[in-house]
C-alpha cells in the first residue's frame, strides 16, 4: 500500500474519530437517556446503565460494528433523528430531510430501531 493511500486512510478515521467525539461532547443528559433507551434492543441494559457519556454508548456501537465510518452512519443517524438532534446530523453531512425519508420507506432495511422504541 502506498504512503499516500494510508495517509488518507489514517485521516478518514481520525476526521470520523474527532466527529464521534464532537458529537458526544454535545449530548445532554437527557440525550444520552434517550439514546440508552433506544440502544437496549442492541446494547445490554446491564451495561447501557454503566454508560454515563455519549462516547461509551458511541463506542458500545462501534465495538458491535452498529456504526463505523466511512460507510456505515445510519444507524447514528437514525438515533439521532430520533432525538431530534438534527444539528448533530450535520455534523455527518447528512440531512434531516434524508433520514426522514430512508425511515419514512416501509420496506426499508435502513431502519434500526424498533418502533415500540419510538
Amino acid at each position: 500500500m502506498s504512503n499516500s493511500i494510508m495517509t488518507d486512510a489514517c485521516v478518514v478515521q481520525l476526521d470520523y474519530k474527532m466527529t464521534m467525539i464532537d458529537i458526544s461532547s454535545r449530548l445532554g443528559r437527557r440525550d444520552i437517556k434517550a439514546l440508552k433507551f433506544l440502544c437496549t434492543d442492541f446494547i445490554p441494559i446491564s451495561k447501557c446503565e454503566k454508560m454515563k457519556t455519549g462516547l461509551d454508548i458511541l463506542q458500545a456501537l462501534e465495538h458491535m460494528r452498529l456504526i463505523c465510518r466511512p460507510h456505515n452512519v445510519l444507524f447514528l443517524a437514525e438515533l439521532l433523528w430520533l432525538i431530534r438532534r438534527f444539528d448533530l446530523l450535520e455534523k455527518l453531512n447528512i440531512s434531516p430531510d434524508d433520514v426522514k425519508y430512508s425511515l419514512s420507506n416501509t420496506q426499508s432495511e435502513s431502519r434500526h430501531v424498533s418502533p415500540y422504541r419510538y
